[in-house]
């Protein structure tokens, strides 16, 4: 009877010291706040630093996208439209022997991440039927969950030259695969001609709440989506993606503006302090 009472005792006092330290006792079940949101650099670190500065690519960040086919103007992804010139990356699209040819490259398999900001410095020409982008994409594989925590696609921004005419960078998010279940939500920052052929920096944050993404030093952003309106939160580490593709989405090809180049001056990426 007396060491009962001493239990009892002993676990009345680990309650109360419970409800004077945190005012309630959590258990499992109950979610813990994740970091703020922050759409401040001073409030990250870089892990990673392009700047093209070489004959070709960095191998421990970069490979070659494969040579397969994109879209549905029948380009390709071919090696030899992905190299470095005058410290730049260079991203061709061209009308080969056979069919229509594009540059790609990723970092999977060397550089992943899960939330964090990124940037990149890119100069882009307003040319009909292809576009380029820059995006995350998840390493595993899809399921059909409805929701984006496995298998979120993030495209930061796909520049879209002649959609009818129109004009425009492309955000989006892409979840539960590519087929019958496949799920996106995407949002258009329209821009003018004096966009192209010139230098522009694109900061995005990947966060907890939301996805914010600046062109150059605007103070409001050009995308601000709410992370559970697209799929909810994207949890798995993504690679990088930098590619340019032809496709109907972009207009028609016209042969006689081609080759086109995507060229990026330098990649950077940041984690939370």
């Amino acid at each position: 009877m007396v060491m009962m009472k001493q239990k009892l005792f002993f676990v009345f006092m680990v309650l109360g010291f419970s409800i004077i330290l945190g005012g309630c006792v959590t258990t499992a079940e109950e979610e813990t706040p994740g970091i703020p949101d922050s759409y401040n650099l001073e409030d990250y670190q870089e892990v990673l630093f392009d700047d093209f500065d070489g004959t070709d690519l960095d191998k421990s960040i970069w490979n070659r996208c494969p040579e397969w086919q994109r879209q549905d103007h029948g380009g390709y992804w071919k090696n030899d439209c992905s190299y470095v010139k005058d410290g730049c990356l260079v991203l061709e699209g061209r009308r080969g022997a056979e069919h229509l040819e594009s540059g790609a490259i990723r970092s999977r398999g060397k550089f992943m991440q899960a939330g964090g900001a990124y940037q990149i410095r890119f100069k882009a020409e307003k040319k009909s039927g292809i576009w380029s982008a820059f995006w995350l994409m998840y390493a595993g594989a899809s399921d059909t969950d409805g929701k984006a925590s496995k298998d979120g696609e993030i495209d930061i921004f796909e520049i879209i030259s002649n959609d009818n005419g129109r004009k425009y960078l492309n955000s989006a998010v892409h979840w539960d695969g590519y087929s019958a279940n496949h799920k996106s939500k995407g949002a258009q920052y329209y821009i003018s001609d004096s966009f192209y052929d010139q230098w522009h920096t694109v900061t995005f944050y990947w966060g907890n709440e939301y996805y914010v993404a600046y062109l150059d030093d605007a103070e409001k952003p050009y995308w601000k989506g709410k992370v559970s309106e697209y799929g909810g939160p994207a949890l798995t580490p993504h690679y990088i993606k930098i590619t340019s593709e032809f496709g109907k989405w972009g207009g028609p090809v016209v042969d006689t503006a081609l080759p086109s180049y995507f060229l990026v001056d330098w990649v950077k990426v940041y984690t939370r302090k």
